[in-house]
């Protein structure tokens, strides 16, 4: 059975529209939309029966009227109408068209889903978008058993041309791209038998930054009360959270309030201690703001403002846009990133600075350009895996401040426990300042002065 005898077997049974037809046979011919494709078949049919019914024998012109009564009545095909009127022979003309066996009309009637997403788009500030289908699985299984039924290879999928159709529209009609990777909002159409609704997600806008920590007490993000789970109790004063604020309560209000922003994720490059300073050129930081209804921000005034409101706290600085696929970057470069340390040091006894140079010596010598196991410190053990890391210690200078306290600059492989460096963490670090020293060893104040890419 060729294509056109399939055709004529669809349309004594069935009613589909011209752009479903099209549909069906999208894979054939190129340079053409599904409706046009769909129309350029019923006409030549419709063509090549006219042309049996004046040039054919009787048995063929039998056959051409009844074709051409399948077009005019059951496609509904006006140019097979007019050529029944025109030759005299009488067919049935239905008052009311029918509704698509496939698509139930959908395409012949876009403008109402173009206007439903018009509206639901309001109010959103977007550079591009893309649109999506969720199809109901009554839609998907007729069409699936209609394909079987006549042997159909070579047919689009419904959210193909749907999707594409929708979208050329929208785009004229908004003024923005549609765009394929990483939209800034989906458009996403629920179809139904009868009715449908239309849903839209907006991608989260990704800001980089670097941020400066100038005080000591407050952790990187904020740490949830694991006591109440957030909801308040009197073991957290009532906050629902274990310190008043963190890096990320900081930096964070401004870019919610200014991109209308339903909430937000903190994405740093590692993090310092909740009583380590983050000083130097600052830490990697992206913020992500999730469903931002504004994506063009006045960069430049949020981090001035934020600043402003946090001076002698915290510094913001290179704020720029960034994506998703930094977030990823910046995680897994961690472990290649070099981290200088400033690390002030009590000693338990006092010893000469004659002393202290010869123990220097030995550091450098026993620690710098090596390599080092340290074994999850006990006091993050609770929260995180026990496991032995292998760090490398790149460089190490000290200083001899007084006879109990000393200054050293330690440059290190990012993830590196500088406290446990220094005190051995009862042996879970080794080798350590404390193996060299032989004597119990406190960092009393820790600084990140620069990290390296």
């Amino acid at each position: 059975m060729n294509m056109f005898e399939r055709i004529l077997k669809i349309f004594k049974t069935r009613y589909i529209c011209c752009h479903c037809l099209g549909r069906m046979f999208s894979l054939l011919a190129s340079d053409t939309t599904n409706h046009e494709r769909g129309r350029a078949i019923l006409l030549v049919l419709t063509m090549e029966n006219h042309r049996k019914y004046l040039l054919g024998n009787d048995q063929e012109k039998s056959q051409a009227i009844e074709n051409l009564k399948i077009l005019a009545e059951n496609a509904h095909f006006l140019p097979a109408q007019k050529v029944l009127e025109r030759e005299g022979i009488s067919y049935f003309k239905k008052d009311q068209e029918e509704n698509c066996y496939l698509c139930n009309n959908i395409f012949s009637n876009l403008q109402k889903y173009i206007e439903k997403a018009v509206e639901a788009v309001k109010g959103i500030e977007f550079n591009n978008f893309l649109v999506g289908t969720s199809l109901d699985s009554e839609i998907e299984n007729r069409e699936d058993e209609f394909k079987s039924e006549f042997n159909i290879l070579e047919a689009e999928a419904f959210k193909s041309h749907f999707n594409r159709e929708i979208g050329k529209q929208l785009s004229k009609l908004l003024e923005v791209p549609t765009k394929f990777d990483g939209a800034d909002i989906l458009i996403i159409y629920h179809l139904y038998a009868e009715t449908f609704h239309v849903e839209v997600k907006i991608r989260s806008l990704f800001i980089y930054g670097r941020y400066q920590k100038l005080i000591r007490g407050i952790p990187q993000t904020k740490w949830i009360c694991l006591n109440c789970e957030g909801q308040g109790c009197e073991e957290c004063n009532y906050l629902g959270k274990r310190y008043p604020t963190s890096v990320e309560e900081l930096i964070s209000p401004l870019f919610i309030k200014e991109s209308k922003a339903t909430n937000s994720s903190f994405h740093g490059a590692g993090r310092e201690d909740i009583d380590v300073k983050m000083l130097g050129e600052g830490r990697p930081f992206i913020l992500e703001l999730k469903n931002p209804r504004i994506r063009n921000l006045d960069l430049k005034k949020i981090q001035e403002r934020t600043n402003e409101l946090n001076i002698g706290k915290i510094i913001i600085k290179d704020l720029r846009y960034s994506d998703k696929s930094e977030v990823i970057k910046i995680k897994e470069k961690q472990k290649d990133t070099a981290k200088v340390y400033k690390a002030l040091v009590e000693i338990d006894k006092e010893i000469s600075k004659e002393e202290f140079e010869e123990l220097r010596k030995k550091i450098k010598e026993t620690l710098e350009g090596k390599e080092i196991k340290q074994r999850t410190p006990l006091r993050v053990s609770h929260r995180r895996a026990d496991k032995v890391r292998i760090k490398r210690i790149h460089n190490i200078k000290g200083k001899y401040l007084n006879p109990t306290t000393f200054e050293f600059i330690i440059e290190t492989q990012g993830g590196t426990y500088i406290k446990e460096l220094i005190n051995g963490d009862g042996g879970r670090t080794h080798p350590s300042f404390h193996e060299i020293f032989k004597v119990s060893l406190k960092c009393k104040e820790l600084d990140v002065i620069e990290i390296k890419s």
